[in-house]
């Protein structure tokens, strides 16, 4: 339906201020009810959890860390396997996460009627997404993929494989371009935000050697005021 919008006159104008006000309102009135009669559905939550009640979920499948914010509009579903997500996550609008699969290999069967054994793992497989990473605008994260600790996921980008922590991934399908920062800085930045006993070790910070750094920023260049003064 399309809404052509035309100039109220001088009295109708305030009416249609006031109504659209009030069914603003109204409207998140609905929202916040909404999302506290569904928030006790997820199978785990921490603390500081924001998600849209009108996005879609498999609650008893989805389990969420502290402070993390799943964007507006997601679509979260696994039958069977879990989504698990750590602490310190935001997504943009209209993020996918997929898990589970659906058969194509059995032959005389429609693929609607395939079933799957419990324990078939290859099928089923969950999705997890590490602490502190961001997924952007409309990326789609399918199963059997582990998106690792300080990643970023590009907008639009469809993932199929896991990525490694504090690695940048876009495209479709994803790929690793950069990490975030250099080794140096990434154990800093471990030191400042993890104990000891949950940094990555040493072996995890060596696999990451062979990634692309971003190149260093040049430094701004300034003038003095004594070269100021005498180029005038």
């Amino acid at each position: 339906m399309r809404v052509a919008a035309g100039r109220p006159g001088a009295l109708l104008g305030p009416v249609v201020v006031a109504l659209d006000r009030l069914l603003c309102t109204g409207a998140r009135a609905r929202r916040a009810v909404r999302g506290l009669a569904l928030a006790g559905r997820f199978a785990a939550r921490g603390d500081n959890f924001t998600f849209d009640p009108d996005g879609v979920y498999t609650y008893e499948t989805i389990e969420v860390g502290h402070n993390v914010d799943l964007g507006y509009r997601p679509v979260l579903m696994a039958a069977r396997a879990r989504i698990r997500i750590g602490d310190n996550v935001m997504f943009g609008p209209e993020v996918t996460v997929r898990g589970g699969n659906h058969r194509i290999d059995q032959v005389g069967v429609p693929m609607i009627a395939v079933g799957k054994d419990p324990d078939d793992e290859t099928h089923d497989r969950g999705v997890i997404i590490g602490d502190d990473v961001w997924v952007g605008t409309r990326a789609v994260i399918l199963h059997g993929v582990t998106i690792g600790r300080g990643a970023v996921i590009g907008a639009g980008a469809v993932v199929t494989r896991s990525v490694p922590p504090y690695a940048v991934a876009a495209g479709n399908p994803a790929r690793v371009i950069r990490l975030r920062w250099p080794l140096e800085t990434i154990g800093d930045h471990e030191r400042q935000l993890y104990p000891p006993e949950r940094r990555l070790t040493p072996a995890e910070l060596a696999g990451l050697a062979e990634l692309p750094v971003p190149e260093p920023r040049p430094a701004p260049v300034t003038k003095s005021l004594t070269t100021g003064l005498q180029a005038r």
